[in-house]
């Protein structure tokens, strides 16, 4: 199975986080259910449950002229949510 990169940003703040999986789309533990209190100091416990909850919502787009990039964005109180998958390793 190939390794994924994720990068996920909330109001200025970075995360970054991998996960072996047969594909990025599905596996919302490795860039959402994981994120440690207090690594993106914006993203509140209400405002995590609101990502939780959308999460599944919205499709990966490919990051154009890009091999095995691709981004998600997720609207999460009034700010923007990114997660960026990478394929890392095939």
């Amino acid at each position: 199975m190939p390794l994924y990169t994720y990068i996920v940003s909330y109001k200025g703040a970075s995360r970054v986080t991998q996960g072996t999986h047969s594909n990025f789309k599905g596996f919302i533990s490795s860039w959402c259910s994981n994120i440690p209190v207090g690594a993106l100091p914006g993203l509140t416990p209400p405002l995590y449950k609101e990502l939780v909850s959308k999460a599944y919502r919205g499709d990966f787009i490919a990051v154009e002229n890009i091999k095995h990039v691709w981004r998600k964005c997720i609207e999460v109180g009034d700010s923007e949510f990114t997660v960026v998958a990478i394929q890392t390793q095939p």
